[in-house]
């Protein structure tokens, strides 16, 4: 989506239609961060294989692309660097909003996690409740 966005901008005519775009990928990306962060990655590497084949001798699949691009969602760590100008702006677009999108995605995984705790939470606070009733009684 990020990389829709580049590719918008380098329109002659941007007027409204990247503000709409932008308003369509935030509204998108709000309702799944998990969905959207996967499909940046896959979407991210075929651009940069094709970008980055036949000029780059570390990019010789599509596995090489998608370690460099799952790299650049963190600590940006591998040993492919882009030699094409489309390579580079792909990674730098990655490792820009990258991070933030992985951020997001572990967030929500997150918050599924603390529900399932605060209910366990509350359901032995129900049964201590009972037993220091009975314990009164």
């Amino acid at each position: 989506m990020v990389l829709a966005a580049l590719a918008a901008a380098s329109e002659p005519d941007l007027g409204g239609s990247l503000e709409q775009l932008k308003a369509k990928l935030l509204g998108k990306y709000a309702e799944d961060h998990v969905g959207t962060t996967v499909t940046t990655v896959l979407v991210a590497s075929l651009l940069f294989y094709r970008a980055e084949r036949g000029s780059n001798p570390k990019v010789r699949t599509y596995t090489d692309a998608l370690s460099y691009i799952a790299t650049s969602l963190s600590v940006g760590y591998s040993d492919i660097f882009p030699k094409t100008d489309a390579g580079k702006s792909i990674g730098a677009a990655v490792a820009t909003f990258g991070p933030a999108m992985t951020a997001n995605m572990f967030e929500d995984l997150g918050l599924r996690k603390d529900e399932g705790q605060q209910a366990v939470v509350e359901r032995l606070d129900r049964i201590l409740v009972a037993l220091e009733a009975r314990g009164k009684a």
